[in-house]
């Protein structure tokens, strides 16, 4: 039977207390789908740092955003994409701490970064794994790009995890400034090389602005035997540099819980 021919076969208030049901029903509906489809609000702010101004977006979740900005055209392009998946409220003070968090890293607090982070900017599931696995590189260790697609599951991704990584959109607190070209040199950064290189030296790296490189004096720990060797040990001829960190000195190593190797004995 049809609504109409329904609502007209009751009388009085019968017929408007279906009425106010039937509305009600439909009410019902049309919230449950405004929910799905409501953008969550993300609170935005520019936030000053020593790596430049960095616009910042939170969320109920965590740290959604961490953008170097360049210029008022970036600022507007950035926030443009932000509102694809967020609604955007200016609040400078819910952003505050995550510039003050990150001054306080890059002063040598091994635990300033403490925001979870929001990774719903990131849009296709290989970035998303890619990012994840990179975030078990830990504090004073760098990978190679080839390492991070092999850990992806993508062993002859480097090229795509490199794409990843220049599309991350929370730099400092997801890592990508930890990845490094296979035969050593620094390789590209999202926010420039001079802010990666000023990033790892505040992790431990011995390195200036003139250097394309990580230092010699840089030790190898494997993922696999928790075992770190000097680069001039026999046993890293034969060892799958894909399973490798490179680690500033046999000081981060062993924070990372690497044991020295009986061969080499590195320092």
């Amino acid at each position: 039977m049809k609504i109409e021919n329904l609502i007209g076969s009751v009388g009085g208030d019968l017929k408007d207390d279906l009425v106010e049901e039937l509305l009600h029903r439909s009410r019902r509906k049309v919230d449950r789908a405004l929910k799905r489809i409501r953008r969550p609000e993300a609170a935005v702010g520019i936030v000053k740092s020593p790596l430049g101004d960095l616009l910042v977006a939170t969320s109920a979740r965590g740290v959604a955003l961490a953008h170097y900005l360049h210029d008022d055209s970036d600022l507007t392009v950035t926030i443009a994409k932000l509102r694809s998946d967020f609604d955007p409220v200016e609040d400078q003070r819910a952003v505050a701490e995550v510039g003050n968090e990150v001054r306080r890293y890059l002063a040598g607090d091994l635990e300033a970064l403490r925001q979870n982070i929001d990774l719903t900017l990131v849009g296709h599931s290989f970035q998303k794994r890619v990012l994840g696995k990179l975030q078990a590189v830990p504090r004073g260790a760098v990978i190679s790009y080839q390492a991070l697609a092999a850990a992806s599951g993508a062993p002859n991704g480097a090229r795509a995890v490199g794409n990843a990584l220049h599309d991350n959109p929370v730099p400092i607190y997801v890592p990508c400034h930890r990845v490094i070209s296979s035969d050593g040199r620094i390789g590209g950064y999202g926010g420039g090389v001079a802010r990666k290189i000023q990033l790892l030296r505040s992790e431990g790296f011995a390195l200036d602005n003139s250097q394309g490189r990580i230092p010699d004096n840089i030790v190898w720990g494997h993922k696999g035997t928790k075992i770190y060797c000097r680069r001039s040990c026999r046993t890293t001829a034969h060892v799958d540099r894909t399973r490798i960190f490179f680690f500033a000195d046999p000081k981060q190593a062993r924070r990372a819980g690497m044991r020295p190797c009986k061969i080499c004995r590195p320092a």
